[in-house]
């Protein structure tokens, strides 16, 4: 017993960029957001670059202030979308972190 949430032990368990990206890409933003202390740490820890990246991208876009439209800025919202194709790329096995 680690005295983390199951959601979290998840992550904490995961074998490799590879699962981790898909825990990053279906976990509820909230638990991002809730657990984000946490979710750096492990992902620092494992040497998850990438992860962190977009992990840091979207706790900047559900935290920024948004304009009369209800959405973030533009630098914010691709920002978040770039992170987020990098990790679609990991999580489908399609390329490790750091490969050519």
């Amino acid at each position: 017993m680690t005295g983390l949430l199951p959601i979290i032990e998840e992550l904490a368990d995961v074998p490799d960029h590879t699962a981790r990206a898909r825990w990053l890409l279906s976990v509820p933003l909230a638990v991002l957001i809730r657990d984000q202390v946490t979710v750096r740490r492990l992902l620092t820890s494992s040497n998850f670059h990438e992860g962190l990246a977009y992990f840091e991208a979207e706790i900047a876009a559900l935290s920024a202030v948004r304009g009369r439209d209800g959405l973030a800025s533009n630098t914010i919202r691709m920002t978040r979308e770039y992170a987020r194709i990098g990790i679609q790329v990991i999580a489908r096995g399609g390329a490790e972190e750091g490969s050519a």
